[in-house]
């Protein structure tokens, strides 16, 4: 994905397993080892979005993005909708027990689904596909335990101080080039987010008050060359940030105030009314604002 810069989420296909024959739970046994016989390929695909950049959801397998970026498969195609044909499985795949056993199934079925769709043991034979033998998710499992360590959690915030060093430490410099900017209004966006995180969790807040402080006046100049997905990921943002207590923030609010009318007259010309409506609803409230301050 950081060959791309527009990759906002990455499609993953799927395997189907079945239920290799099995009638009754063994629960003495874990589920990879019980269930290693699938369906062949599958172009359906999961997932794993930056949910900063998300529109909205319609269905669980695939996000609708802001205009301009999308999702990708693991060989940096562009993948439109909730299927990767053909199938790209070399690098990863999500491996989907669906069936289990029979028994289970019926478990699932009592259980009934996390959406609005209704499980039938109806199913179970159409969904119990067990063609092709796959035991690779096994020899995933033993080679990363060769090398898997525990999260070293010892000096978190020390770790996120320098990461917000090495992000900001450029905008402190008079000197640094516009270009510097671009393209980088979610980093700040994090870098913020990261900064109000370590205000809650130090005795003493100076710190990362200043560097919350920083992140603001770098979004404000990321503003030239903003893109406009990137544009719609600071207007969500936008709640969180005119409330806090430092002078940028006045800029902060006048610049979306000449930004949202931009933005309004691209959804114009194309047609975009819903999203227009709730940029005129935007707008309306910031001018209020403006008029309260």
């Amino acid at each position: 994905m950081s060959h791309d810069p527009n990759a906002a989420g990455l499609a993953i296909n799927w395997q189907m397993f079945g239920s290799n024959g099995q009638e009754k739970a063994d629960y003495s046994r874990g589920v990879l080892e019980r269930f290693t016989r699938r369906a062949p390929k599958n172009k359906h695909v999961k997932t794993i979005a930056n949910p900063r950049k998300i529109s909205y959801m319609t269905i669980p397998h695939f996000a609708v993005y802001f205009e301009g970026v999308f999702a990708v498969n693991e060989n940096g195609g562009i993948v439109i909708g909730p299927f990767n044909e053909p199938v790209t499985d070399e690098k990863m795949v999500i491996n989907h027990y669906h069936t289990k056993s029979r028994e289970e199934y019926a478990k699932k079925v009592s259980r009934g689904a996390a959406d609005h769709t209704t499980y039938h043991m109806k199913n179970f034979d159409s969904n119990d596909r067990n063609e092709e033998f796959d035991d690779g998710i096994l020899r995933y499992r033993f080679e990363r335990a060769k090398i898997f360590r525990p999260p070293d959690l010892a000096h978190v915030n020390e770790r996120l101080f320098n990461a917000l060093a090495n992000n900001l430490s450029p905008t402190l410099i008079p000197t640094t080039p516009p270009q510097f900017y671009a393209r980088k209004m979610e980093t700040f966006l994090t870098c913020r987010t990261v900064a109000a995180y370590l205000k809650t969790k130090l005795t003493d807040d100076t710190p990362a008050k200043f560097f919350e402080e920083a992140s603001l006046k770098a979004i404000l100049r990321a503003f030239n060359g903003m893109t406009f997905a990137d544009a719609r990921l600071l207007l969500r943002e936008l709640p969180n940030l005119l409330g806090l207590p430092y002078p940028v923030v006045k800029e902060l609010h006048n610049a979306c105030l000449q930004l949202i009318p931009q933005m309004m007259n691209v959804m114009h010309l194309n047609g975009m009314w819903k999203d227009y409506v709730e940029f005129d609803y935007l707008q309306n409230l910031l001018k209020h604002s403006a008029v309260r301050d």
